[in-house]
This record gives structure tokens, C-alpha cells and sequence, in this order.
């Protein structure tokens, strides 16, 4: 018997085809989001990471990607109300 999503796992064979699915799984998960939420290393001058430092705190929004958005659009004139 083949292992399909749902089913319970059987024997060897069907984990070993569960786990081969779920790896699957995984990765194509990862691609996606990574299509959605690209990922950008960034290493801030002292001058910006100065900037980034007085709008950051331990507050809902004040992580550095929440303060990386709002800057951005700060600068491009979009920040919302």
C-alpha cells in the first residue's frame, strides 16, 4: 500500500514515503514564502543604524524590520495614517 497525505503510517515503506512527501512539502513552502517575503541582508551605515536605533524599542512595531518599513515609506512619501 502507498502512503497517502492522511493516512496513518503503515510500515517502513510509508514512512519513508511520508517523510520523502513532508521534505517536499517543506521546500515548496519555503519557495513561497520566499517568492512573498524576499529576504534582504543588510548592513546599515552609523549613521543610518543611528537612525534605526531612535525608532526602535521593545514595542509592537519596533522591531528593525518594522522600523526598515517605515522609514521606507516615510521616504517615499507613502507612510500611512
Amino acid at each position: 500500500m502507498t502512503w497517502q497525505p492522511g493516512q496513518p503510517v503503515r510500515s517502513a515503506s510509508d514512512d519513508a514515503e511520508w517523510q520523502a512527501w513532508r521534505k517536499a512539502r517543506k521546500l515548496a513552502q519555503q519557495r513561497a514564502r520566499r517568492r512573498q517575503y524576499p529576504r534582504i541582508d543588510y548592513y546599515p551605515s552609523d549613521a543610518a543604524r543611528a537612525v534605526m536605533m531612535v525608532n526602535a524599542g521593545d514595542y509592537p512595531g519596533g522591531d528593525f524590520s518594522a522600523v526598515i518599513d517605515r522609514l521606507i515609506l516615510a521616504a517615499a512619501g507613502e507612510l500611512p495614517e
